[in-house]
Protein backbone atom coordinates (compact mmCIF):
# COMPACT_ATOMS: atom_id res chain seq x y z
CA UNK A 1 0.00 0.00 0.00
CA UNK A 2 1.25 3.48 -0.86
CA UNK A 3 2.57 5.58 2.02
CA UNK A 4 0.74 8.85 2.52
CA UNK A 5 3.15 11.80 2.57
CA UNK A 6 1.69 15.11 3.67
CA UNK A 7 3.67 18.29 3.00
CA UNK A 8 2.68 21.43 4.86
CA UNK A 9 3.55 24.59 2.94
CA UNK A 10 4.21 25.33 -0.72
CA UNK A 11 7.24 27.55 -0.29
CA UNK A 12 10.63 26.76 -1.78
CA UNK A 13 11.24 23.68 0.38
CA UNK A 14 7.72 22.28 0.20
CA UNK A 15 7.52 22.58 -3.60
CA UNK A 16 10.93 20.93 -4.04
CA UNK A 17 9.94 18.08 -1.75
CA UNK A 18 6.62 17.47 -3.51
CA UNK A 19 8.20 17.62 -6.97
CA UNK A 20 10.97 15.21 -5.99
CA UNK A 21 8.45 12.70 -4.65
CA UNK A 22 6.27 13.16 -7.73
CA UNK A 23 9.16 12.54 -10.12
CA UNK A 24 11.09 9.83 -8.27
CA UNK A 25 8.49 7.64 -6.61
CA UNK A 26 5.65 5.61 -8.11
CA UNK A 27 1.94 5.79 -7.34
CA UNK A 28 2.27 2.42 -5.61
CA UNK A 29 4.89 3.87 -3.27
CA UNK A 30 3.58 7.31 -2.30
CA UNK A 31 0.33 9.23 -2.04
CA UNK A 32 1.34 12.90 -2.01
CA UNK A 33 -0.75 15.62 -0.35
CA UNK A 34 0.34 19.28 -0.37
CA UNK A 35 -1.43 21.62 2.05
CA UNK A 36 -1.06 25.36 1.49
CA UNK A 37 -2.87 28.54 2.47
CA UNK A 38 -3.00 29.67 -1.17
CA UNK A 39 -3.42 27.79 -4.43
CA UNK A 40 -0.17 29.27 -5.74
CA UNK A 41 3.56 29.23 -5.03
CA UNK A 42 5.05 32.70 -4.48
CA UNK A 43 8.66 33.64 -5.05
CA UNK A 44 9.38 35.14 -1.64
CA UNK A 45 12.87 36.23 -2.68
CA UNK A 46 11.27 38.68 -5.16
CA UNK A 47 8.35 40.15 -3.24
CA UNK A 48 10.24 43.38 -2.50
CA UNK A 49 9.74 44.12 -6.21
CA UNK A 50 5.98 43.78 -5.79
CA UNK A 51 6.05 46.15 -2.80
CA UNK A 52 7.13 49.02 -5.06
CA UNK A 53 5.01 48.08 -8.06
CA UNK A 54 8.01 46.96 -10.13
CA UNK A 55 6.32 43.63 -10.87
CA UNK A 56 2.72 42.47 -10.89
CA UNK A 57 1.69 39.68 -8.55
CA UNK A 58 1.34 37.34 -11.53
CA UNK A 59 5.03 37.85 -12.31
CA UNK A 60 6.18 36.42 -9.00
CA UNK A 61 3.77 33.62 -8.35
CA UNK A 62 2.70 30.47 -10.17
CA UNK A 63 -0.40 28.34 -9.75
CA UNK A 64 0.31 25.02 -8.05
CA UNK A 65 -1.80 23.38 -10.75
CA UNK A 66 0.80 24.53 -13.30
CA UNK A 67 3.72 22.78 -11.62
CA UNK A 68 2.10 19.57 -10.36
CA UNK A 69 0.18 16.73 -11.93
CA UNK A 70 -2.96 16.95 -9.81
CA UNK A 71 -3.64 13.25 -10.36
CA UNK A 72 -0.33 12.64 -8.57
CA UNK A 73 -0.17 15.51 -6.04
CA UNK A 74 -3.39 16.31 -4.22
CA UNK A 75 -3.51 20.01 -3.32
CA UNK A 76 -5.50 21.11 -0.30
CA UNK A 77 -6.05 24.85 0.10
CA UNK A 78 -6.39 25.29 3.85
CA UNK A 79 -4.75 26.68 6.98
CA UNK A 80 -2.84 24.45 9.39
CA UNK A 81 -3.97 24.89 12.98
CA UNK A 82 -2.17 22.12 14.84
CA UNK A 83 -0.07 19.02 14.32
CA UNK A 84 -0.66 15.95 16.49
CA UNK A 85 2.54 13.95 15.89
CA UNK A 86 1.65 11.20 18.37
CA UNK A 87 -1.49 10.52 16.35
CA UNK A 88 -0.02 11.18 12.87
CA UNK A 89 -2.75 13.75 12.34
CA UNK A 90 -3.01 17.40 11.23
CA UNK A 91 -5.83 19.71 12.22
CA UNK A 92 -6.86 22.16 9.50
CA UNK A 93 -9.44 24.93 9.54
CA UNK A 94 -11.72 22.81 7.39
CA UNK A 95 -10.95 19.28 8.54
CA UNK A 96 -8.21 16.82 9.43
CA UNK A 97 -5.57 14.90 7.49
CA UNK A 98 -3.65 11.81 8.58
CA UNK A 99 -0.21 10.78 7.36
CA UNK A 100 2.45 8.11 7.33
CA UNK A 101 5.17 10.69 6.73
CA UNK A 102 4.96 14.43 7.34
CA UNK A 103 7.10 17.26 5.97
CA UNK A 104 6.75 20.57 7.82
CA UNK A 105 7.65 23.48 5.54
CA UNK A 106 5.32 26.18 6.84
CA UNK A 107 7.67 29.11 6.49
CA UNK A 108 8.34 31.90 8.94
CA UNK A 109 6.71 34.66 10.94
CA UNK A 110 8.21 38.01 12.00
CA UNK A 111 10.26 38.06 15.20
CA UNK A 112 9.61 41.28 17.10
CA UNK A 113 12.05 40.77 20.00
CA UNK A 114 9.53 42.18 22.50
CA UNK A 115 10.17 45.73 21.30
CA UNK A 116 7.28 47.87 22.61
CA UNK A 117 4.77 48.83 19.93
CA UNK A 118 6.60 47.25 17.02
CA UNK A 119 4.10 44.53 16.13
CA UNK A 120 1.14 46.90 16.31
CA UNK A 121 2.69 49.79 14.38
CA UNK A 122 4.77 48.09 11.69
CA UNK A 123 4.19 46.66 8.26
CA UNK A 124 5.99 43.45 7.29
CA UNK A 125 7.12 41.96 3.99
CA UNK A 126 6.04 38.33 4.19
CA UNK A 127 3.88 37.66 1.16
CA UNK A 128 2.39 39.14 -1.99
CA UNK A 129 -0.56 40.39 0.05
CA UNK A 130 1.69 42.18 2.54
CA UNK A 131 3.70 43.65 -0.35
CA UNK A 132 0.51 45.09 -1.83
CA UNK A 133 -0.38 46.53 1.57
CA UNK A 134 3.00 48.30 1.77
CA UNK A 135 2.63 49.76 -1.71
CA UNK A 136 -0.90 51.00 -1.06
CA UNK A 137 0.04 52.42 2.35
CA UNK A 138 2.95 54.46 0.97
CA UNK A 139 0.89 55.81 -1.93
CA UNK A 140 -1.83 56.83 0.52
CA UNK A 141 0.73 58.60 2.70
CA UNK A 142 1.97 60.64 -0.24
CA UNK A 143 -1.60 61.54 -1.13
CA UNK A 144 -2.29 62.49 2.51
CA UNK A 145 0.73 64.81 2.50
CA UNK A 146 -0.65 66.64 -0.54
CA UNK A 147 -3.82 67.25 1.46
CA UNK A 148 -1.90 68.26 4.60
CA UNK A 149 1.64 69.55 3.80
CA UNK A 150 2.43 70.07 7.48
CA UNK A 151 2.68 66.29 7.93
CA UNK A 152 6.30 65.93 6.77
CA UNK A 153 6.57 62.54 8.48
CA UNK A 154 4.21 61.09 5.87
CA UNK A 155 7.11 61.27 3.42
CA UNK A 156 9.58 59.49 5.70
CA UNK A 157 9.85 55.72 5.14
CA UNK A 158 11.79 53.67 7.68
CA UNK A 159 12.95 50.09 7.17
CA UNK A 160 13.97 48.26 10.34
CA UNK A 161 16.65 45.64 9.74
CA UNK A 162 19.55 45.57 7.26
CA UNK A 163 19.68 41.91 6.34
CA UNK A 164 18.94 40.74 2.81
CA UNK A 165 15.24 41.60 2.86
CA UNK A 166 15.73 45.02 4.45
CA UNK A 167 18.51 46.05 2.10
CA UNK A 168 16.71 44.84 -1.03
CA UNK A 169 13.57 46.67 0.03
CA UNK A 170 15.45 49.88 0.89
CA UNK A 171 17.10 49.88 -2.54
CA UNK A 172 13.81 49.40 -4.36
CA UNK A 173 12.07 52.07 -2.25
CA UNK A 174 14.83 54.56 -3.01
CA UNK A 175 14.23 54.08 -6.73
CA UNK A 176 10.45 54.12 -6.41
CA UNK A 177 10.21 57.38 -4.46
CA UNK A 178 11.78 59.20 -7.42
CA UNK A 179 8.73 58.14 -9.41
CA UNK A 180 6.33 59.03 -6.60
CA UNK A 181 7.60 62.59 -6.22
CA UNK A 182 6.96 63.14 -9.94
CA UNK A 183 3.52 61.58 -9.72
CA UNK A 184 2.53 63.73 -6.74
CA UNK A 185 4.51 66.80 -7.87
CA UNK A 186 6.67 67.01 -4.73
CA UNK A 187 10.24 68.22 -4.10
CA UNK A 188 12.59 65.23 -3.73
CA UNK A 189 14.28 66.75 -0.69
CA UNK A 190 11.11 66.25 1.35
CA UNK A 191 11.28 62.45 1.01
CA UNK A 192 13.47 60.22 3.16
CA UNK A 193 14.25 56.50 3.13
CA UNK A 194 16.00 55.39 6.32
CA UNK A 195 17.41 51.95 7.12
CA UNK A 196 18.09 51.08 10.77
CA UNK A 197 20.22 48.15 11.91
CA UNK A 198 21.20 47.07 15.45
CA UNK A 199 24.39 45.33 14.28
CA UNK A 200 27.55 47.20 13.43
CA UNK A 201 27.11 46.70 9.70
CA UNK A 202 24.52 45.98 7.04
CA UNK A 203 24.44 42.51 5.44
CA UNK A 204 26.14 40.91 8.42
CA UNK A 205 28.49 38.02 7.54
CA UNK A 206 28.69 39.17 3.93
CA UNK A 207 31.98 39.89 2.15
CA UNK A 208 33.44 43.17 3.40
CA UNK A 209 34.22 44.53 -0.05
CA UNK A 210 30.68 43.89 -1.24
CA UNK A 211 29.24 45.45 1.91
CA UNK A 212 31.18 48.63 1.19
CA UNK A 213 29.87 48.64 -2.36
CA UNK A 214 26.31 48.21 -1.09
CA UNK A 215 26.82 51.13 1.32
CA UNK A 216 28.03 53.29 -1.56
CA UNK A 217 25.18 52.39 -3.92
CA UNK A 218 22.45 52.92 -1.32
CA UNK A 219 23.86 56.24 -0.14
CA UNK A 220 24.11 57.42 -3.75
CA UNK A 221 20.41 56.59 -4.04
CA UNK A 222 19.71 58.77 -1.00
CA UNK A 223 19.17 56.06 1.63
CA UNK A 224 20.23 57.07 5.13
CA UNK A 225 21.80 54.04 6.83
CA UNK A 226 21.93 53.92 10.64
CA UNK A 227 23.91 51.00 12.12
CA UNK A 228 24.89 49.95 15.62
CA UNK A 229 21.58 51.38 16.80
CA UNK A 230 18.60 49.45 18.10
CA UNK A 231 14.93 50.38 18.02
CA UNK A 232 13.65 50.95 21.54
CA UNK A 233 9.97 51.71 20.93
CA UNK A 234 7.55 52.27 18.06
CA UNK A 235 4.35 54.29 18.15
CA UNK A 236 1.94 55.23 15.38
CA UNK A 237 4.21 57.91 13.95
CA UNK A 238 7.44 57.81 16.01
CA UNK A 239 10.45 55.51 16.35
CA UNK A 240 12.70 55.87 19.38
CA UNK A 241 16.28 54.70 18.91
CA UNK A 242 18.89 53.59 21.44
CA UNK A 243 20.97 56.63 20.45
CA UNK A 244 18.22 58.89 21.80
CA UNK A 245 17.13 60.01 18.34
CA UNK A 246 13.42 60.09 17.61
CA UNK A 247 12.32 59.65 14.00
CA UNK A 248 8.88 60.80 12.95
CA UNK A 249 7.55 58.57 10.19
CA UNK A 250 4.39 57.73 8.33
CA UNK A 251 5.64 54.29 7.25
CA UNK A 252 7.62 51.76 9.25
CA UNK A 253 8.43 48.38 7.72
CA UNK A 254 9.96 45.70 9.95
CA UNK A 255 12.37 43.18 8.37
CA UNK A 256 14.63 42.74 11.38
CA UNK A 257 14.09 39.07 12.15
CA UNK A 258 12.03 35.94 11.61
CA UNK A 259 11.01 32.93 13.66
CA UNK A 260 9.51 29.58 12.80
CA UNK A 261 5.78 29.34 12.21
CA UNK A 262 4.19 29.12 15.65
CA UNK A 263 2.40 25.91 14.73
CA UNK A 264 5.76 24.14 15.16
CA UNK A 265 6.27 25.00 18.82
CA UNK A 266 2.54 24.78 19.55
CA UNK A 267 2.52 21.20 18.30
CA UNK A 268 5.11 20.07 20.83
CA UNK A 269 8.23 19.61 18.74
CA UNK A 270 11.47 20.14 20.65
CA UNK A 271 12.52 23.65 19.67
CA UNK A 272 15.67 25.74 19.69
CA UNK A 273 16.21 29.43 18.97
CA UNK A 274 13.21 31.39 17.63
CA UNK A 275 10.91 28.40 17.73
CA UNK A 276 12.81 26.33 15.16
CA UNK A 277 12.44 22.61 15.70
CA UNK A 278 15.51 20.51 16.40
CA UNK A 279 16.22 17.96 13.70
CA UNK A 280 18.81 15.23 13.30
CA UNK A 281 21.31 14.91 10.47
CA UNK A 282 18.60 13.39 8.24
CA UNK A 283 16.21 16.33 8.87
CA UNK A 284 13.91 14.18 11.03
CA UNK A 285 12.32 15.80 14.08
CA UNK A 286 14.34 14.54 17.05
CA UNK A 287 11.19 13.20 18.71
CA UNK A 288 9.38 11.76 15.68
CA UNK A 289 11.35 9.96 12.93
CA UNK A 290 8.42 10.01 10.47
CA UNK A 291 8.30 13.82 10.61
CA UNK A 292 10.76 15.86 8.54
CA UNK A 293 11.14 19.58 9.22
CA UNK A 294 12.81 21.87 6.70
CA UNK A 295 13.46 25.50 5.81
CA UNK A 296 12.59 28.28 8.24
CA UNK A 297 10.95 25.80 10.61
CA UNK A 298 14.11 23.77 11.33
CA UNK A 299 17.17 24.42 13.47
CA UNK A 300 19.78 22.94 11.13
CA UNK A 301 23.48 22.57 11.74
CA UNK A 302 26.01 21.56 9.11
CA UNK A 303 27.32 18.10 10.15
CA UNK A 304 30.69 18.93 8.59
CA UNK A 305 31.30 22.23 10.38
CA UNK A 306 28.76 22.53 13.18
CA UNK A 307 27.65 25.90 11.76
CA UNK A 308 24.01 26.84 12.20
CA UNK A 309 22.42 27.37 8.79
CA UNK A 310 20.45 30.53 8.12
CA UNK A 311 16.87 30.39 6.86
CA UNK A 312 17.60 30.88 3.16
CA UNK A 313 15.76 29.72 0.05
CA UNK A 314 18.66 27.59 -1.12
CA UNK A 315 18.88 25.70 2.19
CA UNK A 316 15.10 25.15 2.07
CA UNK A 317 15.30 23.79 -1.49
CA UNK A 318 18.17 21.47 -0.62
CA UNK A 319 16.31 20.34 2.50
CA UNK A 320 13.17 19.63 0.49
CA UNK A 321 15.11 17.34 -1.80
CA UNK A 322 16.78 15.45 1.07
CA UNK A 323 13.49 15.06 2.96
CA UNK A 324 11.88 13.52 -0.13
CA UNK A 325 14.87 11.24 -0.72
CA UNK A 326 14.90 10.03 2.88
CA UNK A 327 11.16 9.38 2.93
CA UNK A 328 11.53 7.19 -0.14
CA UNK A 329 14.61 5.49 1.32
CA UNK A 330 12.88 4.77 4.61
CA UNK A 331 9.80 3.38 2.86
CA UNK A 332 12.02 1.13 0.72
CA UNK A 333 14.20 0.02 3.62
CA UNK A 334 17.30 1.81 2.27
CA UNK A 335 19.85 3.92 4.12
CA UNK A 336 18.99 7.56 4.75
CA UNK A 337 21.13 10.36 3.37
CA UNK A 338 22.81 12.87 5.71
CA UNK A 339 21.93 16.48 4.93
CA UNK A 340 25.05 18.48 4.10
CA UNK A 341 23.81 21.98 3.24
CA UNK A 342 25.79 23.86 0.60
CA UNK A 343 26.13 27.62 0.53
CA UNK A 344 26.23 28.23 -3.22
CA UNK A 345 26.41 32.01 -2.98
CA UNK A 346 24.15 35.00 -2.51
CA UNK A 347 23.13 37.92 -4.66
CA UNK A 348 21.45 40.94 -3.08
CA UNK A 349 19.64 43.48 -5.25
CA UNK A 350 20.11 47.17 -4.45
CA UNK A 351 17.37 48.56 -6.65
CA UNK A 352 16.61 48.49 -10.36
CA UNK A 353 19.11 46.22 -12.19
CA UNK A 354 21.86 46.72 -9.60
CA UNK A 355 23.13 44.18 -7.06
CA UNK A 356 26.11 42.76 -5.20
CA UNK A 357 26.82 39.07 -5.12
CA UNK A 358 29.22 36.28 -4.36
CA UNK A 359 29.13 32.83 -5.95
CA UNK A 360 31.29 30.25 -4.23
CA UNK A 361 34.32 31.49 -2.34
CA UNK A 362 36.01 33.50 -5.05
CA UNK A 363 33.63 34.98 -7.61
CA UNK A 364 32.37 38.40 -6.60
CA UNK A 365 30.16 40.67 -8.63
CA UNK A 366 28.58 44.09 -8.33
CA UNK A 367 26.57 46.64 -10.24
CA UNK A 368 24.66 45.69 -13.38
CA UNK A 369 26.58 42.45 -13.85
CA UNK A 370 25.39 41.28 -10.44
CA UNK A 371 21.90 42.50 -11.35
CA UNK A 372 21.93 40.27 -14.44
CA UNK A 373 23.20 37.40 -12.30
CA UNK A 374 20.26 37.89 -9.93
CA UNK A 375 17.84 37.69 -12.87
CA UNK A 376 19.59 34.58 -14.20
CA UNK A 377 19.15 32.86 -10.83
CA UNK A 378 15.44 33.68 -10.88
CA UNK A 379 14.99 32.28 -14.40
CA UNK A 380 16.93 29.16 -13.47
CA UNK A 381 14.59 28.58 -10.55
CA UNK A 382 11.55 29.01 -12.79
CA UNK A 383 12.97 26.41 -15.14
CA UNK A 384 13.64 24.00 -12.27
CA UNK A 385 10.00 23.97 -11.17
CA UNK A 386 8.16 24.41 -14.47
CA UNK A 387 10.54 23.73 -17.32
CA UNK A 388 10.57 25.54 -20.65
CA UNK A 389 6.79 25.92 -20.62
CA UNK A 390 6.74 28.06 -17.46
CA UNK A 391 9.78 30.11 -18.50
CA UNK A 392 8.22 30.82 -21.88
CA UNK A 393 4.93 31.85 -20.28
CA UNK A 394 6.64 34.33 -17.95
CA UNK A 395 8.80 35.71 -20.76
CA UNK A 396 5.84 36.25 -23.05
CA UNK A 397 3.92 38.02 -20.27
Amino acid sequence: MAKRVVILGAGYGGVKCAQTLERKSSRDETEIILVNKHDYHQFIAQIHESAVGLRDNEDIRVSLAEIFDETRVRIIKDIVLHILPKENKILLEQGTVTYDYLVVALGSEPEYFNIPGIERHSLTLRSLNSAKLIRTHIENRFAAFKANPLKREFLTIVVGGAGFTGIELAGELADWVHELVKEFDLPENLVSVINIEAASTILKEYDRQLIENAYHVLREKGVRIVTDTSIEEVTENRIELSSGEVIKTGTFIWTGGIRANRVVARSGFTSAVRGRARVNKYLQAVDYPNVYIIGDNAFITDPATGDVMGPTAQVAIQGGYIAAHNIMADARGDDLKVFYPRELGRVVSLGRNVAVGQIGKKFKSKGRVAGLLKQAIQWKYLYSIGGVKLVTKKLLK
